[in-house]
């Protein structure tokens, strides 16, 4: 008699991602959604001197090559107009030198809110857009990902917190600025404990799973700017 062995490879997906939409510098390398090697540090305005040394090196410190990479995820923003700008080029310039490689823009603030634990109550970043806006965007946490319960926001605080139908909980960089105003609001919440920075590991994690559903172009992926010349204030929905 003779038997057959069925001998099934797993292949994984050996992911780059990196961040630039904030002063940190973050940058991951992930194996489907295991991380493998991790930068993560303040940059300040340095990112375009930087980001490219900076993944050489994670890829040094994983032994990985940059021919090896079949993802690469880039945090979309809302956030540093320059910082967004650096991190679509360098994903369209690896695009055009490696052809092969898929790619996936992931906004950076669906990263954000998974520095928080699960089983809370609503979160949402409140981000310093200056000129008395704020970018923002309710979530829910539960299970592997957030869920968006609003658009995308640039909007005025008094706009935003006007819009609440429930407790939520604020983080990021614009809650000292308008902490009277959160403090005034029966349903606002704040933490200023939380490394709110988008961190490459979870924008590696997210495009990861969202890549099974389909990837981007080169030619199509854009930074996420907000900006109200480009788009008008969104209001809350569900889905």
């Amino acid at each position: 008699m003779v038997v057959t062995m069925v001998v099934t490879m797993v292949v994984t997906m050996k992911i780059l991602a990196f961040d630039t939409s904030t002063r940190f510098l973050s940058i991951a390398l992930l194996e489907d959604n295991e991380m493998v090697a991790e930068f993560h540090e303040e940059a300040g305005m340095r990112h375009s001197e930087i980001l490219i040394p900076r993944i050489n090196d994670t890829l040094e410190k994983a032994g990985w090559r940059i021919r090896e990479i079949g993802l690469i995820c880039a945090g979309t923003g809302p956030g540093s107009f320059t910082g967004l700008r650096i991190a679509v080029a360098t994903v369209k310039g690896m695009a055009a030198v490696f052809p092969d490689k898929q790619v996936i823009g992931i906004p950076s603030m669906d990263a954000m809110v998974m520095n928080l634990p699960a089983g809370r109550a609503p979160v949402a970043p409140l981000l310093d857009a200056r000129k008395g806006k704020v970018y923002s965007c309710v979530y829910e946490l539960s299970g592997d990902e957030p869920v968006r319960v609003t658009d995308y926001l640039l909007i005025a605080v008094e706009e935003l917190l006007g819009s609440l139908s429930g407790e939520v909980i604020f983080f990021g960089d614009a809650v000292a600025r308008y902490r009277e105003a959160l403090d005034k609001h029966p349903l606002a919440r704040y933490t200023e404990d939380v490394d709110w920075y988008p961190r490459a590991v979870h924008i590696g994690r997210l495009g990861f799973r969202r890549s099974i559903a389909g990837t981007d172009t080169p030619e199509s992926l854009e930074p996420m700017y907000l900006h109200a010349k480009e788009c008008n204030i969104t209001k809350r929905k569900r889905g």
